[in-house]
């Protein structure tokens, strides 16, 4: 999970779940989802298992400084614009080829692109990476 903050790209530090409170809206455990740097607080993402999602900010010592709402970016990315050695741990040339060509409103063959497809959720998986075509 990529964290855009003050217009700066984020890395997690760190994917570990820990129960980091409670929900600020609905009571029920708060969950962390990833832990970012920055050079002057830590930040965490965190979620409840109604679907709030929150962003807890805590200094360089994990005193605890304020929370907010965090918001799911749901960025589009064109195949073309993936890492070509990204796609093909994945998918077959053919597949890849297809994906574009549907992306670009080109002639593409179904059956790559249902064999594609099947694979998404695995490329999501390695790469954090959603391919919606």
């Amino acid at each position: 999970m990529v964290l855009i903050y003050q217009g700066q790209r984020l890395e997690p530090f760190s994917k570990e779940k820990n129960m980091v409170g409670f929900c600020s809206r609905c009571e029920t455990d708060l969950y962390s989802l990833a832990y970012h740097q920055t050079e002057g607080r830590w930040l965490v993402s965190a979620g409840c298992s109604n679907g709030h999602l929150l962003l807890l900010q805590y200094d360089k010592k994990w005193r605890w400084l304020e929370e907010g709402d965090l918001e799911q970016a749901k960025e589009v990315v064109r195949i073309c614009d993936i890492a070509r050695e990204k796609l093909e741990v994945v998918f077959t040339a053919a597949e890849i080829r297809d994906m574009a060509a549907c992306q670009e409103g080109q002639p593409y063959t179904r059956q790559n692109l249902y064999r594609a497809r099947a694979k998404y959720e695995r490329f999501e998986r390695l790469f954090g990476i959603k391919i919606k075509v």
